[in-house]
């Protein structure tokens, strides 16, 4: 489902930085270029496992109680099951998913700083502010850490997310001319598809739980 994703949101979603520092890169040789590249996403990878842990140990809090992680289950299923429908339709219902308020008041500045920097500590600055970007589908992975319920699950499950989306992002400019437009929204139709049946499902297990 995040490879999927990587394809169908977050080339459009994070196709900017890429962008932005790929001509940063046209005079570097190609084995630079690749490390500064792969030093982006990595770095973009730590980010989202260090939301993860967050996340994880967030869940682990309401975990001690059957029931009441039934209640967390529920109310993340009917979210992911509102953001799958968000991600098929866009429009403002996404765009209130993604508001960037709190992202602009604390990472834009230094984002702006590394933006306009070409050293490796500012490639890898800017991959990890990267993985701060408000996104629904970050929110998707974060929303099954918090229900893993620990801290260490939920670092592995935005591990795993994390690296499903790097080839799409690191092999940007060659995947955008391979895949046109309605394949990539089929990609993105199956994975936010799987989303809402994922949420169906949790709501269930978290309704059973309450009510169990």
């Amino acid at each position: 489902m995040a490879f999927f994703l990587s394809f169908g949101h977050c080339l459009g979603m994070c196709g900017g930085f890429v962008m932005a520092y790929s001509v940063k890169l046209a005079k570097k040789s190609k084995f630079e270029a690749f490390y500064y590249s792969l030093s982006f996403h990595i770095s973009r990878v730590f980010a989202y496992v260090l939301l993860g842990f967050i996340a994880g140990y967030f869940g682990s809090i309401f975990a001690f109680s059957s029931q009441i992680m039934g209640y967390v289950k529920f109310a993340i299923g009917l979210f992911l099951v509102v953001l799958g429908v968000a991600l098929i339709k866009r429009g403002e219902l996404l765009k209130f998913i993604e508001n960037d308020k709190i992202w602009k008041k604390f990472f834009a500045k230094p984002t702006k700083f590394a933006m306009q920097e070409s050293s490796f500590g500012s490639f890898v600055l800017l991959g990890f502010l990267n993985g701060f970007l408000p996104c629904g589908v970050v929110y998707t992975f974060l929303a099954m850490a918090i229900m893993s319920g620990s801290a260490i699950k939920g670092a592995f499950i935005m591990v795993i997310f994390g690296i499903s989306t790097i080839p799409s992002m690191l092999g940007l400019s060659f995947v955008t001319n391979l895949l046109n437009l309605k394949l990539k929204q089929i990609m993105l139709y199956i994975s936010a598809i799987l989303i809402i049946a994922f949420g169906i499902y949790n709501a269930y297990l978290g309704f059973e739980a309450t009510n169990g």
